[in-house]
């Protein structure tokens, strides 16, 4: 591993890698990355393989959805700007067309982007690619990038495995920060209930130094600073899925991948 990445930071971004190279060599993969090879840890790090064999069909399967929503989501701001915040190791521009958005913008930490920037050098992405290193908790820093972003027109914002890592507070902040831009008018999010936090946390604690991870047991995070949900898709998974517990409300939260809109947009089939 990189020695100037956080170790947690880079474990997770190296694990997700795995479970999408492991999901391309598979003989009918659900995904094809060719690319997450490329960023397989030295020595074949333990706690990665292990992480990865934990998760590979929750993030393959919420890879999947963002992609297909993100290829929708052209279609009704072609031109759009696309802003993927906590991007780890994500090389979905160079393996989708995503030749219709005028620019995508990764922000993570610096040290990562660092990496993929070198491991990446000399392959053409399908749009032009800008990255940046930040603390998406760091509003001022964000808002910069969103600004520069929206300069010229219609932003989309993907967070791709990040709400977990947020409490809910960090959520609100950051569903906040997003809706006060002007340009970002669309919001694409992976999202995790309270119930699978706790069971994912388990596996969370082989990470070097641990890993908190958080769930929400409502969208209102993300709808009280000023979203609405647009669309849902669950997130398929191949073991029991996370979600309510025996005896709750049926609007319990299931994992899955939300849409949404700032509040003066229409709505979208879900």
């Amino acid at each position: 591993m990189n020695p100037l990445v956080d170790q947690s930071v880079q474990a997770t971004a190296y694990a997700a890698a795995a479970c999408r190279a492991a999901e391309s060599r598979r003989p009918n993969p659900r995904l094809s990355d060719p690319f997450a090879e490329l960023f397989a840890p030295s020595g074949a790090d333990a706690q990665v393989a292990r992480l990865a064999d934990a998760g590979v069909d929750e993030v393959v399967g919420r890879t999947v959805l963002i992609d297909k929503m993100l290829v929708a989501a052209l279609d009704r701001w072609p031109g759009a700007a696309v802003v993927n915040l906590g991007a780890g190791f994500c090389t979905r521009p160079y393996r989708l067309d995503l030749s219709g958005f005028r620019e995508l913008v990764e922000a993570d930490d610096p040290a990562v982007v660092e990496l993929k920037t070198r491991v990446l050098r000399g392959r053409q992405p399908s749009c032009p690619v800008r990255r940046v290193g930040l603390d998406v908790r760091d509003e001022t820093a964000l808002t910069a990038v969103l600004d520069e972003a929206g300069h010229s027109g219609a932003v989309i914002v993907v967070t791709e495995g990040l709400l977990v890592y947020l409490p809910a507070v960090a959520v609100t902040a950051l569903a906040g920060t997003l809706a006060r831009r002007p340009a970002v008018v669309h919001w694409l999010a992976d999202i995790v209930s309270e119930g699978s936090a706790k069971q994912m946390q388990a596996i969370a604690q082989r990470v070097p130094g641990g890993l908190a991870l958080f769930g929400i047991d409502s969208l209102a995070p993300l709808e009280a600073p000023g979203w609405q949900v647009v669309g849902y898709r669950a997130l398929p998974v191949s073991r029991p899925r996370y979600g309510p517990a025996t005896g709750t409300s049926s609007r319990a939260l299931v994992d899955g991948v939300v849409a949404l809109d700032r509040h003066h947009h229409g709505t979208m089939a879900g």
